[in-house]
């Protein structure tokens, strides 16, 4: 039973440092979400117990609307013991997790859960397809910004009395701006989470968004 317990808790910790991780990275083409994934994958899979890899792969659709409900349902509680993630505070250290080994489980499973890893395993996909939509958004909203910078370019290199020296550098912006745009652009073929998860997610984004609210409220309390 021992034996068990510190493998549990191990297993909880590893979660926590992943969710960490995620929550810890800026949003970027290529940055935020990809790695986050990689890092949540590369920490759940350092000790996760045999038999839970699908939990770890996040290319292998995990997520359901029966699970985001009960995840959301679970955000309602006036006490949650993982709520200290939501605020950014400090992990527990390993000691203490196996202490509350069966508060985790318990929580999780008054949701329908079936432990504290599949509770975790749906936060963590949660949080890297956050991630990922920011990403998305974020590149969506840069492209549109370079459009129009290239549109005021080629505007101003109409203009008959146009000196030398500003054509130059209107041409330099409108050639800088298609390079940019044609490099965002690519398909991004490096790791991340699955389609199916990925749309499941934003799906849910509003009401996940709504439920965390009272932790990003009050962060230190």
């Amino acid at each position: 039973m021992r034996l068990r317990i510190h493998e549990f808790g191990k297993s909880v910790l590893i979660g926590l440092a992943a969710l960490a991780l995620v929550m810890s990275f800026a949003c970027g083409k290529k940055g935020g979400a990809e790695k986050a994934a990689e890092a949540v994958a590369a920490a759940a899979g350092t000790v996760a117990p045999a038999g839970r890899g699908a939990q770890n792969d996040y290319m292998t659709p995990y997520l359901t609307d029966e699970k985001m409900a009960k995840f959301i349902e679970s955000l309602k509680e006036d006490v949650n013991p993982f709520e200290v993630l939501f605020k950014g505070g400090q992990m527990a250290n390993l000691r203490d997790i196996e202490k509350r080994a069966e508060e985790y489980n318990g929580f999780a499973r008054k949701y329908g859960f079936a432990d504290f890893g599949d509770y975790m395993a749906v936060w963590g996909r949660i949080m890297v397809g956050d991630m990922t939509i920011a990403s998305q958004e974020w590149t969506k909203k840069t492209i549109q910004g370079m459009e129009e910078t290239i549109k005021i370019a080629e505007e101003n290199l109409k203009k008959p009395d146009l000196p030398a020296e500003m054509k130059t550098i209107y041409e330099d912006q409108i050639k800088s701006a298609k390079e940019s745009i044609a490099d965002m652009s690519k398909p991004d073929e490096s790791p991340g989470l699955n389609a199916e998860d990925l749309a499941l997610v934003a799906k849910y984004k509003a009401q996940i968004d709504e439920a965390t609210k009272k932790y990003k409220a009050n962060p230190g309390s």
